[in-house]
């Protein structure tokens, strides 16, 4: 999908959620955002794979999600999708599509006009200077958020989870995306086996008390500190972990701690993402 972005009818949304909670309502529209960001504009029909993305615990996706879900939205062939949201991005699409297909034959039109034209003699007045050209800086190439590229890909969903994540812990949300940062967040969700793995590298450093300024440091991570190769590593192995009252890590096996849940499923990205190397050899 080549929009990062999908219309909002207040009024009709409105009427047919007033009836919502808070939480609810919170739920459907993170719900919503996911499946416009998620190609083909539905989820995979898995309550864990959900689970993740909505960064939810099973008491929260039992008692709101689902709830939601089984409301406003239909379960079959294996994805989750919502029918008013599928119409509104296929319609929009479309319109998106058109005006591409129409502005590309209008530039070939103006360029076989230009090709056909004579050459012309006019030449400016001695007040009437002609301007010149802008310098091309190698740096105008960075790409802004607000201007997505044709197609919403893997990096584009992973700095959106970011930020999401970003807002909500106080870290600095992503304006742009220069070419360097797109290698290091590419070379960051190969390492953690795609879009998965790096969401559960997030939920880690949301949950580590050092990179959300807990401590007395009060330092907070950002993008370029997340996607950096050594912090990264140091992230996946657990070095920013939280830490119990007398220093040592949280016990993984019995579950205590903020960070164990986090750990045991990033370790099963990575141990899967070798897997699928070694299958490959």
């Amino acid at each position: 999908m080549s929009l990062p972005y999908f219309p909002m009818f207040p009024t009709d949304f409105e009427a047919k959620t007033s009836h919502l909670t808070l939480a609810e309502d919170g739920a459907y529209n993170r719900l919503l955002r996911l499946m416009w960001m998620t190609p083909g504009c539905s989820l995979p029909d898995d309550d864990k794979w959900i689970m993740r993305r909505m960064r939810v615990d099973q008491s929260t996706f039992d008692d709101v999600v689902l709830i939601v879900i089984d409301e406003f939205c239909t379960r079959e062939n294996g994805r989750v999708s919502n029918a008013k949201l599928t119409r509104v991005f296929t319609s929009s699409n479309d319109a998106h599509q058109k005006r591409v297909s129409a502005g590309s034959k209008g530039g070939k039109a103006k360029a076989l006009n230009t090709n056909d034209s004579s050459s012309s003699n006019a030449q400016a007045k001695p007040k009437q200077p002609e301007p010149e050209p802008e310098p091309y800086k190698k740096e105008d190439t960075n790409v802004s958020l607000s201007v997505s590229p044709p197609a919403i890909d893997d990096v584009a969903i992973a700095v959106s989870a970011y930020n999401v994540t970003a807002s909500r812990v106080g870290w600095p949300v992503v304006q742009k995306l220069s070419p360097a940062r797109r290698a290091a967040i590419s070379a960051r969700l190969k390492e953690a086996g795609g879009s998965e793995g790096w969401n559960v590298a997030l939920s880690k450093a949301e949950a580590s008390p050092f990179l959300t300024g807990q401590t007395s440091r009060t330092f907070r991570a950002s993008f370029d500190f997340l996607t950096n190769a050594s912090n990264f590593t140091k992230l996946m192995e657990g070095n920013y972990d939280p830490r119990n009252s007398n220093g040592t890590e949280p016990n993984a096996r019995t579950g205590h701690g903020i960070g164990s849940g986090t750990a045991d499923a990033f370790a099963s990205v990575a141990a899967d993402m070798q897997r699928r190397q070694n299958e490959g050899r």
